[in-house]
């Protein structure tokens, strides 16, 4: 199958990109520039503009199948750019390859697409409306590109949006930005973090993804998950200990640091401050909250279940990692 990925400069795409060859798909990769992805060991790539119709009409000629990854990930940017990167891209990239033949195009969306105001979600279904939160910028944008996703789906033109959990693994956000953030003291915990929540590794995406492939079905959204729901703070202070990061002990409470982050988001947009804030609302309600979602309408129609659950992808982890010492 020939394949256009978007996002191969972030650690999905790039995760997605490697696994799709080893599958023996033929892959084009989509970087924002050279530097950011080198051809080799089969790799292709395309550096077009991804808001440039006439670009990617070019560049789907002969493609079976978009994969899309690309955005702007964030908790703190303006929602015009939140806009730009993640929805009219989308919008770009559904009317061109509509138009260039594409059969399929599966959309990389996530499970917070559902968040609304702070509470605990259990157990829930995709069912749920999709967020127009101002104060949720990043998670409003996807929902919004999922929308436009689900609504171009056609026989000739199969649309999915694969809704996965917080997605880890080895380069994941955690080595990139958590960790470093805990090393400098300014990553700890709301509520002690003793709350249910789902995650997603890396391997179980190209599960869902693998099916998503050769699935008949289209306009529908998936829940993808690691199976079973686990402490968030258990989950995180294995997942940093395993990358060799301490474990916070600061914790604050879910009010007060929404307060604060309320605070801390005008004292960004209204101040000449540098660098990205240390709390938002988008932060506390992506983490500091229960959220479980129910697989079961990706496993009746996706037939997707996990390759790992969440222990085993942890022991998975560390042995990828020669750390064989870590208790799990």
């Amino acid at each position: 199958m020939k394949i256009f990925l978007t996002g191969t400069s972030g650690f999905v795409g790039k995760s997605l990109m490697d696994f799709l060859i080893q599958q023996g798909h033929e892959v084009i990769g989509h970087a924002h520039s050279n530097s950011e992805a080198t051809p080799d060991f089969g790799r292709k790539f395309s550096h077009v503009n991804l808001l440039n119709h006439q670009e990617i009409l070019y560049e789907l000629s002969g493609v079976d199948t978009v994969i899309h990854c690309a955005a702007l990930v964030s908790t703190w940017s303006t929602a015009e750019n939140f806009y730009q990167n993640n929805v009219s891209v989308t919008q770009t990239l559904l009317e061109s390859a509509k138009q260039a033949g594409v059969q399929r195009l599966i959309f990389l969306s996530c499970a917070s697409v559902v968040m609304q105001q702070g509470q605990d979600l259990m157990n829930i279904p995709e069912s749920l409306p999709l967020t127009n939160r101002p104060e949720l910028p990043y998670i409003k944008s996807k929902a919004l590109a999922e929308a436009l996703v689900l609504e171009a789906a056609t026989e000739n033109f199969k649309t999915i949006a694969l809704r996965p959990a917080f997605i880890w693994g080895k380069g994941d956000i955690v080595d990139r930005q958590i960790g470093q953030a805990a090393l400098n003291g300014k990553f700890g915990w709301f509520n002690q973090g003793h709350y249910l929540y789902s995650t997603c590794y890396i391997d179980n995406l190209y599960e869902a993804v693998s099916k998503a492939l050769t699935t008949d079905l289209f306009g529908e959204s998936f829940f993808i998950t690691d199976g079973e729901p686990i402490s968030f703070r258990s989950f995180m202070s294995q997942r940093l200990r395993i990358s060799g990061f301490p474990i916070p002990t600061l914790s604050i409470p879910c009010y007060f640091a929404w307060a604060l982050a309320r605070l801390t988001e005008n004292g960004w947009k209204y101040l000449p401050l540098k660098g990205l804030p240390p709390i938002t609302r988008e932060i506390v309600r992506l983490t500091g909250f229960t959220f479980t979602l129910s697989t079961e309408k990706s496993l009746l129609q996706l037939q997707y279940k996990p390759r790992y659950s969440v222990m085993q992808g942890l022991q998975h982890l560390a042995s990828q990692l020669e750390i064989l010492n870590v208790k799990i």
